[in-house]
Formats: structure tokens, C-alpha cells, sequence
């Protein structure tokens, strides 16, 4: 018998990392309801372990590229893009007046990776850490 399994861990971090990146802004407009929704989907999906371990990886995460980022992110407004790169994950673009940040989250347990790059007109910081 072959064991079927409907969740993708990946989407469902993904749906985290967007979660909780856009909770550190006053306020985020996410412009792909329909990818918003089968992210969450994924992430509901989730026994509530994995839930809490995805969403500690990118709390830890987004403390600490704070703190880096010279913008105080809980005054801005931002828009939300999600978009599908080439590998089929989901890059999540948070648009500031004069800045970006580009995330792209890749699970794997306790390993897993998220890349962040702030882009303003003048320059582009990489914020690359193991999440």
C-alpha cells in the first residue's frame, strides 16, 4: 500500500515565513490572494509540532535581520508580492517607498535556509543567514 501524503512542507514554510515576515510591518496588502490561500491551506495542514518548529526558525530569523535592517519596520506599510521562481518556490517580495526585501525560504527541518536581500535605489544588502 502506497502512503499518499497531500501537504507540502515547503509551501506550508513558506506561508510562515510570509506570516511572520509581514507581522514585523504596520501593515502588509498581499496581491496573490489565491497563492496567500494555498499556502495557508498547506500550513494548516501541518501537524501543530511542525507548525510551531516552522514558525520559531523564521521568528529567530526575522529578529535578528531587524535589527540589520536600517528602516523602523513597524512604522511602514508594505505591499506583498508571492511569486513561483523557476524552482517552484515562492518568493516573497515586501515592498516599502524606497526599499524591498526579497525572501526566499527553503524547509529542511531544523536546517533550513531563508535568504532575505534589501534593495533600495542606491544599493542591494544581502541578508543571507542560516534561518
Amino acid at each position: 500500500m502506497v502512503k499518499m501524503s497531500f501537504t507540502n512542507n515547503q509551501t506550508a514554510f513558506e506561508y510562515v515565513l510570509y506570516m511572520i515576515a509581514t507581522s514585523y510591518f504596520r501593515t502588509a496588502v498581499c496581491k496573490n490572494k489565491l497563492l496567500e490561500q494555498n499556502m495557508l491551506l498547506q500550513y494548516k495542514e501541518q501537524k501543530l509540532e511542525k507548525q510551531y518548529q516552522m514558525e520559531e526558525i523564521c521568528i529567530r530569523y526575522m529578529d535578528r535581520l531587524i535589527k540589520a535592517l536600517p528602516i523602523a519596520t513597524e512604522e511602514q506599510d508594505v505591499q506583498v508580492q508571492l511569486k513561483r521562481n523557476k524552482n517552484n518556490k515562492t518568493v516573497l517580495i515586501l515592498k516599502g517607498i524606497n526599499y524591498r526585501l526579497v525572501f526566499v525560504g527553503e524547509y529542511s527541518g531544523k536546517s533550513s535556509k531563508i535568504r532575505c536581500k534589501y534593495i533600495t535605489q542606491q544599493l542591494a544588502m544581502g541578508c543571507d543567514k542560516a534561518a
